[in-house]
């Protein structure tokens, strides 16, 4: 989460001016309005040149006269400090909007955009640490809690674990990332078990 304190925001009396100009500088796509230490809404670049055109006026006289609250997206869903991962990104794709403001008890506390929802699955896939196996099998009862047994009777550490839906009608993929000084031993392991390993990533 981004927050609060080191956001750029706009207000709702100010101009669009005023408003392209923080968007331009630091070559944002959008901007969080705040009136005081609540947060009202979303202004976008886009919505700013779209009016811009729609109203027939030339540009700077737009920008000049018009404010943010005349534009200004206040249509949005949030999320909590305490949601999960998930929802967040779920929502993030659903609702095709810039990023989600983060509430606790209330209390507008920052934003959460698809760069850190991209960190915290790179944190969660664990890209940087250990080794990673792409094991496909059948999407049958107890096949996940076998691959896991065979790992735990190498003595081997589950660093993460997590299960795709590979589109491929009765398949899953189960991506895991293990601590093992010897994973040529494990895949070997995995594969006498019966199961395809499809990737790795050392």
């Amino acid at each position: 989460m981004l927050p609060k304190g080191k956001l750029t925001t706009v207000g709702l009396n100010e101009s669009l001016s005023d408003a392209l100009e923080k968007i331009n500088k630091d070559d944002f796509l959008s901007l969080p309005v705040l009136e005081g230490n609540e947060f009202k809404g979303i202004v976008m670049k886009e919505a700013i040149y779209r009016n811009c055109l729609e109203s027939g006026l030339p540009l700077e006289e737009y920008l000049n006269q018009a404010k943010v609250k005349d534009i200004y997206n206040n249509n949005y869903s949030l999320v909590s400090a305490g949601d999960r991962i998930e929802k967040a990104s779920y929502l993030l794709k659903e609702l095709r909007t810039p990023f989600l403001p983060v509430f606790d008890d209330n209390n507008f506390v920052g934003i959460l955009t698809h760069f850190a929802i991209f960190k915290a699955f790179s944190e969660i896939f664990g890209i940087d640490k250990g080794t990673g196996i792409v094991v496909n099998m059948f999407d049958l009862p107890g096949q996940l809690a076998r691959l896991t047994d065979v790992i735990r009777k190498e003595g081997i550490n589950i660093m993460n674990i997590a299960v795709l839906d590979p589109k491929v009608l009765d398949l899953m993929q189960v991506v895991l990332r293990v601590d093992s000084d010897n994973a040529d031993k494990l895949i070997d392991k995995i594969q006498s078990a019966g199961f395809k390993v499809g990737e790795i990533n050392k």
